[in-house]
């Protein structure tokens, strides 16, 4: 019974296209932003499972024994290293060598993450990869554009007789995302504060790119409420910035909200870190530029932007 089901979550978290021809490769993605960049290059191509279930965070990822299996047949793995998904890493340590492994950390300028709010107790709400590393690359545009041509470079690379096809499928899927880059550089330009508050130390690249600040705090997540010494220091950081908006993460509860903003006097909102789409959201047709451009009307409502 276990086998049929761990069967049926490697079948629900993939979306093999179906476009009459039998795809040329076999594609295993670490989780959803992954998986949709390798469909938009790949496009009729290649079959594409996402190992992350839709709604489930990434780094809690607990590969099953049909998933495990994957990695034997698999042409092509994209995943992100250094520990941000252990097990990923140690199905591909022990998976044929004729498996291509395509790290996308490899493919972009990576950051240290931002020191959290002083003052707030606990822990902050995201993860530090080996080397103190920042693991949310993909939540920045305009490295998602290189993690995509380093996708495309690879499929090309080990199906030379449709190279022109994945280039082709990837300048129309990098034509949205380098509209998305400049809608975040001309709605971010002119802002009447550049501090974003965050409760999940997610933004740090985004930050990086387009000329922001991030100050994660400790001690609000979804499972934990903050204490008051953690509210007070929010509340001081926020008076002393002239921030007016502290971003929670989308899944945080409404009323953990409330608390927060009562207590602060500050407004609050949410973000999404894109790190798992729900089935809901999917059913819906969302999308990572489609997520990415609600996160841009947020923050620019938040940070009071111009334009």
């Amino acid at each position: 019974m276990f086998a049929v089901s761990a069967s049926l979550v490697v079948a629900s978290c993939g979306s093999d296209d179906t476009g009459g021809s039998q795809p040329t490769l076999t594609v295993l993605a670490a989780f959803y932003p992954l998986g949709e960049a390798a469909r938009g290059v790949g496009g009729d191509l290649v079959s594409v499972t996402d190992l992350t279930p839709p709604g489930q965070g990434p780094h809690d990822l607990e590969l099953q024994p049909a998933q495990m299996g994957a990695f034997e047949e698999a042409d092509v793995v994209i995943y992100l290293g250094r520990g941000f998904q252990p097990q990923v890493e140690a199905a591909l340590a022990n998976s044929p060598a004729g498996v291509t492994r395509l790290d996308l950390l490899d493919s972009v300028d990576l950051l240290g993450v931002d020191e959290q709010l002083a003052g707030t107790e606990g822990e902050v709400d995201g993860e530090v990869l080996e080397g103190d590393v920042d693991p949310h690359v993909w939540l920045d545009p305009s490295r998602m554009i290189t993690m995509v041509d380093a996708i495309t470079n690879t499929l090309a690379e080990i199906d030379p007789d449709n190279a022109d096809t994945y280039r082709a499928n990837a300048e129309t899927y990098l034509t949205d995302l380098r509209g998305l880059d400049r809608e975040y550089r001309a709605g971010l330009a002119k802002c009447r504060s550049r501090v974003i508050v965050t409760s999940h130390r997610a933004f740090g690249y985004l930050a990086d790119t387009y000329d922001l600040r991030q100050i994660p705090i400790a001690g609000i997540s979804p499972d934990v409420e903050p204490d008051p010494r953690t509210l007070k220091a929010i509340a001081a950081e926020a008076k002393a910035e002239g921030v007016t908006t502290i971003f929670l993460e989308s899944i945080a509860p409404p009323d953990l909200a409330k608390t927060v903003a009562r207590e602060i006097g500050a407004e609050l909102d949410l973000l999404d870190p894109i790190e798992g789409l729900t089935q809901d959201q999917l059913d819906a047709g969302d999308t990572y530029a489609s997520i990415m451009r609600d996160n841009l009307r947020r923050l620019a409502a938040g940070l009071e932007c111009a334009g």
